[in-house]
């Protein structure tokens, strides 16, 4: 057990020491390896590095989420995107790897703005989902 926890704090560690420091260094190529990395290990045909690029991918992800959700809280602007209280991780993740799965010509976009592009195709706000 504590072999365990030590293995995950070591990747964890990488993980945070490895992320680039500003938003726009994660473009849409580097995100879509991401999200590839993400789709695999879900698939169970990932390799043993692949938990690092879903942690990465997923970090990424809800970052962008919650930093949209405090710009909003801070500046009172529109929001972009309406998520619903219910989603999980796993269904915001999938979100963003399907938008960029379907959009590979968006691939030299800055990562923050496909997130955002994504979640706001998938949650529109005015309660309709669009697919």
């Amino acid at each position: 057990m504590k072999s365990r926890v030590m293995r995950l704090m070591f990747a964890v560690a990488i993980v945070f020491t490895t992320l680039p420091v500003r938003a726009d260094f994660v473009d849409g190529d580097v995100l879509a390896e991401w999200a590839k990395e993400y789709r695999s290990a879900r698939a169970g045909t990932g390799n043993d590095l692949s938990h690092i690029y879903v942690r990465r991918f997923q970090v990424y992800v809800m970052g962008i989420h919650d930093a949209h959700d405090s710009l909003l809280v801070t500046s009172g602007a529109d929001p972009i995107f309406c998520t619903p209280a219910y989603l999980t991780v796993g269904q915001l993740s999938e979100t963003v790897a399907r938008f960029l799965e379907n959009n590979p010509e968006r691939k030299h976009e800055p990562g923050s703005i496909l997130v955002a592009a994504a979640l706001a195709e998938a949650f529109p706000c005015g309660g309709q989902k669009t697919q």
